[in-house]
């Protein structure tokens, strides 16, 4: 496939490539000017790692799933202002704060704001090679500013989470899956701190009969999870079991309308846990249906797409995730030439941004990974069909 000449581009398409990261970039500004604010830090999620992190430093790993124990470090550490978490990570997570620890919180607000943007860098750094059309549109910065623009992964940083973290961890394993998927499952067992968003992955792969993936995917997530074992030692982590099972049953009411996902979405339309069940599970077998016949780089797209519609637990940080399926998925239209995919993708960015002036309706953000997977899962279908068309000289 070669790269569209700008001859061949519409002009139209050379304006909105260059005007849509423009926007995205720009609705964010006001946003940025808030990291440098004092009360920054405490709104910010930081607290749920930097506390945690504190507490191994200082010889209190056993205590990291004691609500009690976070809430007086917290308390004592931060601020005593009631706003104490508990941390519902796997232990191994919380040695990469340590470092951080040895701050005082709003300085290491600021420090891991400054990461995450190195992380971001980072993640466009290996991802470029992955998208070689995006630079025959426009300017070089398209592609940045698209990944900055992205509305979740500028949430992200500004909330202290570590969710892009596993964007980069998803973009190792993208470059790797189609020469070995044994590493690239090993990769990917790396990123078991948001589990609930790696499971259905792994089982997608499972049904998929991808047995050298899912078996460095299980290597792996055992290794972190023993490390996580040697750090706090059994108690604890039979403690951080029990944690997980009682949030299982802790009314999340108000945070439903904040998960844009199936389950908050649904849960905003007043339907119940079956409609819920019956629909995550259709879209789940769509996405086995639809990537019983691609090569793993897609399936692992699709993957990606699929888990954050079906996972039961997903917020808006989360999504990060889903920079790195739009982003190929843009990059593939102009390389095709589909301006009407490259558009449909695009506008997945742009309708994220909405979400900046909507925070209490984050669960809207649903409709667009729907409306992404459904186009995505299209242009896929048209792609295969006509691989298959006697005479196609399609890829």
């Amino acid at each position: 496939m070669q790269p569209p000449t700008m001859k061949l581009v519409p002009y139209y398409v050379l304006a909105l490539a260059m005007a849509i990261p423009a926007i995205l970039v720009g609705v964010e500004i006001p946003r940025w000017l808030f990291l440098w604010s004092p009360t920054a830090a405490l709104e910010s999620d930081l607290r749920v790692f930097y506390t945690p992190g504190y507490m191994l430093r200082t010889g209190q790993a056993k205590d990291i799933y004691n609500f009690p124990a976070i809430r007086r470090n917290q308390d004592e550490r931060i601020a005593p202002d009631n706003g104490a978490v508990p941390f519902l990570h796997p232990a191994y997570e919380a040695a990469f704060f340590v470092p951080l620890s040895f701050l005082p919180y709003r300085a290491a607000y600021v420090v891991w704001a400054g990461v995450n943007f190195g992380i971001l860098g980072l993640v466009y750094f290996l991802l470029r090679p992955c998208l070689p059309y995006l630079s025959e549109v426009g300017p070089e910065w398209i592609g940045p500013a698209l990944l900055l623009g992205f509305m979740p992964v500028a949430f992200t940083i500004l909330a202290g989470q570590d969710s892009l973290i596993l964007l980069l961890i998803l973009v190792l394993t993208y470059r790797r899956i189609e020469s070995n998927e044994l590493q690239a499952g090993v990769l990917l067992g790396l990123g078991m701190f948001r589990f609930q968003l790696l499971l259905p992955m792994v089982l997608l792969f499972l049904l998929w009969r991808s047995v050298k993936f899912v078996a460095g995917w299980a290597l792996s997530s055992a290794a972190v999870l023993s490390v996580s074992v040697v750090i706090t030692g059994v108690r604890a982590q039979m403690q951080y079991v029990g944690l997980l099972r009682q949030m299982g049953t802790v009314s999340l009411w108000l945070l439903l309308r904040r998960m844009p996902n199936l389950r908050g979405l649904f849960a905003a339309c007043d339907f119940g846990m079956v409609p819920l069940a019956l629909v995550s599970l259709s879209f789940f077998l769509v996405a086995v249906i639809m990537g019983a016949r691609q090569r793993p780089p897609q399936r692992l797209l699709l993957a990606v797409s699929a888990s954050v519609i079906v996972t039961y637990y997903l917020f808006l940080h989360d999504l990060s995730i889903l920079a790195l399926p739009v982003l190929v998925a843009i990059n593939g239209a102009i390389g095709r030439m589909v301006w009407r995919r490259a558009a449909h993708a695009s506008a997945v960015l742009l309708g994220f941004a909405v979400l900046w002036f909507a925070p209490d309706r984050f669960y809207l953000g649903a409709l667009l990974t729907l409306f992404f997977f459904v186009t995505s899962g299209a242009g896929l279908w048209k792609q295969d069909t006509g691989a298959r068309m006697p005479g196609s000289s399609a890829p």
